[in-house]
């Protein structure tokens, strides 16, 4: 059986695993038994390890969940170019609208890509999370107003959306709860169409189906 050891999910930050272990719990995804999930503090972190985590013996299978940035065709070049140093040589162009799952080449093991949001688009994690918030709900439109309407901004122009999720954040009946605990309390919706493809790839890249016996 397969073992936390020989497959592993690499995340940029302390946000991203939080959130993923409360999706998976949510899902029932053991992923305490299927998969470790390391922040590595960082997408250079988490490109570095795609060049050398490949190569130890054993691995079976190794995700990535990173932000596609301001622009996700560059970002996904990166993540080309770092699985073409560990040996890939079957990658595909354009990443896969619901997770790209690459096979296992010679004795290099399955990788799994998502690039958040949503693997089409540019964004980050906040972006996903404001996409799960209940549709209809009426405190997004007043956050997203709030945070365009400030009179200075002292963040990055792509910090807009966690400026604007963590103002929503602070309007729930826990103000301030963390990004990883507001899907446990189901302000962010778990089951959302989006959050469910999410699961789905990490499926799918963990407990893959069996293949079929060779006639």
């Amino acid at each position: 059986m397969t073992s936390a050891r020989e497959q592993v999910l690499f995340v940029e930050g302390a946000d991203d695993r939080e959130v993923i272990y409360r999706i998976c719990n949510h899902h029932s995804l053991d992923n305490k038994r299927l998969f470790a999930v390391e922040d590595k503090d960082g997408y250079e972190n988490v490109r570095e390890a795609l060049q050398v985590k490949p190569r130890v013996l054993g691995m079976k299978a190794i995700g990535a969940v990173v932000d596609a940035d301001e622009d996700l065709g560059p970002r996904w070049q990166s993540l080309r170019d770092a699985l073409a140093y560990s040996g890939y040589t079957r990658l595909p162009e354009l990443p896969d609208a619901d997770g790209t799952i690459i096979p296992a080449q010679n004795d290099l093991p399955r990788i799994g890509i998502w690039l958040m949001p949503d693997n089409q688009i540019g964004g980050v994690l906040e972006d996903f999370l404001q996409r799960i918030i209940q549709q209809g709900d009426v405190l997004l439109p007043a956050a997203i107003d709030a945070v365009n309407g400030l009179p200075i901004r002292r963040f990055k122009p792509t910090y807009q959306t966690k400026a604007t999720i963590h103002t929503w954040l602070a309007w729930q009946k826990e103000p301030g709860t963390p990004l990883g605990i507001a899907v446990s309390k189901h302000y962010l919706q778990a089951d959302h169409e989006l959050a469910q493809r999410f699961v789905a790839w990490m499926r799918r890249l963990f407990i893959p189906a069996p293949e079929a016996p060779t006639p």
